[in-house]
């Protein structure tokens, strides 16, 4: 059980969504530490904010080096670990993000939107006939904003396909 997944469930009771408090009976949770990726967070959101403007190659290469570093952090691979690997970091990331997800596609259902499938920690479908993307989200390429793709009624959208 992570922090990110225990706030969560607190949340939900608070605001009415669950009947009874969550009993958790065996769980390795960790004490939590929100400060971790801070200063991390903040110089790859500057540069991002940065480069965007620039756009081209500079741009392409910061996302491409940014991916890289990342998925040392949890590699397929022993051998091409960052020698900074930790599997705690790794599950503490996919924690939050697959949280945040899944809070902004319950908000945009309570508002009306007809969600069709959640997938991964990055990817909503709903059913939006007017393409409009749901208000919970942010349109863009920032840090926080997602990327908004309408597609015909018909057509098949593979598993994991972007």
């Amino acid at each position: 059980m992570t922090t990110p997944h225990l706030k969560q469930l607190e949340r939900l009771r608070r605001d009415g969504h669950l009947a009874e408090q969550v009993v958790i009976h065996d769980s390795w949770t960790g004490k939590i530490n929100e400060s971790l990726f801070k200063p991390f967070y903040e110089a790859a959101r500057a540069a991002r904010t940065d480069l965007i403007k620039v756009g081209g190659e500079p741009y392409k290469n910061y996302k491409t080096r940014l991916s890289i570093a990342l998925r040392l952090l949890w590699p397929k691979r022993p051998d091409s670990r960052s020698p900074f690997w930790r599997p705690d970091w790794r599950m503490s990331m996919v924690a939050e993000a697959s949280v945040r997800h899944w809070t902004v596609a319950f908000k945009a259902v309570q508002a009306g939107n007809r969600l069709i499938a959640l997938r991964n920690v990055d990817a909503a479908i709903f059913w939006v006939p007017d393409e409009t993307a749901p208000d919970t989200y942010r349109i863009g390429t920032g840090f926080g904003e997602v990327k908004a793709k309408f597609i015909r009624p018909g057509t098949f959208i593979p598993e994991g396909d972007d």
